[in-house]
């Protein structure tokens, strides 16, 4: 955890405005500004059978080639090799490169880290059964049973039911809404 020391241990608004200009990589000319240039760097450099080897134990792994493929430019845009734009645009020729040479291999591998539309479900069946469980531990302790309390029931009942799966819910026990009346509620509902 950052203490109130490690901010004054950082640099002051304005300090890289104080050093001589082209003192880092990325503020010299770029060695190549041509995405063909790019690619071929690219696809050249991991094209060594030992390079391709050591991939193939990370792609077999579960890593997916997009954070794998943007840092490997971002890298080079730093170490001056290249300009972001002309990276950014040979990222996707990379990308394929790579997700080939890798079912060469016989590895599928991932485009993203994880699945949008799969991801957020998952966390919200889990979240639910930790909300469950923790509701169920503090009825618990204050000595509340399904028998005493319906809401222990009701949390009963969707801890049992499948996930996906929405449990039957007591007609009884559900609110109804009240039913305006027929000439309506609002400030525009008035008859002139």
């Amino acid at each position: 955890m950052a203490t109130p020391a490690d901010f004054l241990r950082g640099p002051i608004p304005g300090q890289s405005l104080t050093t001589t200009p082209g003192n880092f990589p990325w503020e010299k000319p770029p060695e190549m500004v041509l995405v063909e240039d790019v690619v071929k760097f690219y696809v050249n450099k991991l094209a060594d059978q030992d390079v391709m080897d050591d991939l193939s134990v990370m792609f077999d792994a579960g890593m997916a080639v997009s954070p794998f493929v943007k840092t490997l430019i971002k890298t080079g845009f730093m170490n001056g090799r290249h300009t972001v734009d002309a990276g950014m645009l040979a990222a996707p020729a990379v990308h394929a490169f790579v997700k080939a040479a890798m079912s060469s291999y016989g590895i599928e591998v991932k485009d993203e880290p994880y699945n949008p539309d799969k991801d957020p479900t998952e966390k919200e069946k889990k979240r639910l059964e930790l909300r469950i469980k923790l509701a169920m531990t503090e009825a618990a302790e204050e000595g509340k049973t399904t028998e005493s309390d319906p809401g222990v029931a009701l949390l009963e009942e969707l801890k049992a039911a499948e996930p996906g799966e929405t449990p039957e819910v007591n007609e009884e026990v559900q609110p109804t809404e009240p039913t305006p009346p027929e000439g309506g509620m609002g400030l525009m509902s008035k008859e002139v």
